[in-house]
């Protein structure tokens, strides 16, 4: 599997992450499979969140790491934006996911300055950050959301973070795009950027717009670490690894294509945005 760096963290991570947004939702031995058969492909950076599937994707996660979670890259999330908060929610995540540290904890859902000021105050969730790094829960500290962009550099301009996760696809530029705007400002700064929505929540191969693969081969010729994809099958999984262990980097015209291909779309498929 292909790495690439994770900004200036000087850990190198493979070129694509599973998201497990949907592990909740099947049953528990399926959620368990779609995670061992993805570190057996070396698809070792793992994403997860407290409010996805109400906590059972961490749980499920947990479950299926077992002795191999020294293998992996584990992130998780908070939307706390107090510090005493973020911190009783890190214990609950820790404990879930049967482990004493995550490598990344990001303070979740970022859409307004309000929520950066909320964090970056006096006893705000960046003080949990700092204090989980301290005494070794977390290794390093990044930020997501996908309402945006402005908000994340806003942020960004304010406080120094490890990661951003935001969503990086072929239908993005159209509108508020977090690949022409917060890219490169973020690439500037040395951060380490994560893309999400590679399908644009499974709407363009769904209503057979762009294809799953092109959808991949796009994000992932991106300049960021990795790419994220939610996965609900061992099938799932092991196209996604197909991909990016064959990964062919689109030209010009292609990536052209794939754009004009998604913008009689723009906006309406992107629900996650600022109208």
């Amino acid at each position: 599997m292909p790495l690439r760096a994770l900004g200036n963290t000087g850990v190198k991570v493979p070129i694509v992450g599973l998201g497990t947004a949907e592990l909740g939702r099947p049953d528990w031995k399926v959620a368990v499979a779609v995670v061992r058969r993805a570190v057996e492909l070396g698809i070792t950076y793992i994403d997860t969140a407290p409010t996805y599937g109400r906590t059972r994707s961490e749980e499920r996660i947990g479950i299926a790491l077992g002795g191999a979670r020294k293998n992996v890259f584990l992130t998780t999330k908070t939307l706390e934006r107090k510090r005493d908060g973020a911190l009783s929610e890190l214990d609950q995540s820790l404990k879930r996911l049967r482990t004493d540290h995550v490598d990344l904890w990001q303070f979740h859902a970022l859409r307004s300055d309000d929520d950066n000021d909320a964090i970056l105050k006096k006893g705000g969730a960046l003080e949990a950050g700092l204090q989980a790094q301290k005494d070794g829960r977390v290794r390093y500290l990044g930020i997501t959301g996908h309402y945006d962009p402005t908000v994340f550099r806003n942020m960004l301009r304010q406080q120094r973070f490890d990661t951003l996760l935001i969503p990086l696809n072929c239908i993005d530029p159209w509108h508020r795009s977090f690949e022409t705007t917060l890219l490169p400002y973020a690439n500037n700064k040395n951060v380490g950027v994560i893309a999400m929505k590679v399908y644009c929540s499974g709407r363009l191969p769904k209503d057979s717009i762009v294809t799953a693969e092109d959808c991949l081969r796009y994000t992932c010729g991106l300049p960021a670490a990795t790419t994220i994809v939610g996965c609900q099958s061992v099938r799932e999984v092991e196209l996604v690894a197909h991909v990016a262990r064959n990964l062919k980097p689109m030209d010009g015209d292609e990536r052209k294509k794939l754009r004009a291909a998604t913008k009689p779309h723009s906006p309406d498929l992107e629900w996650y945005k600022r109208k």
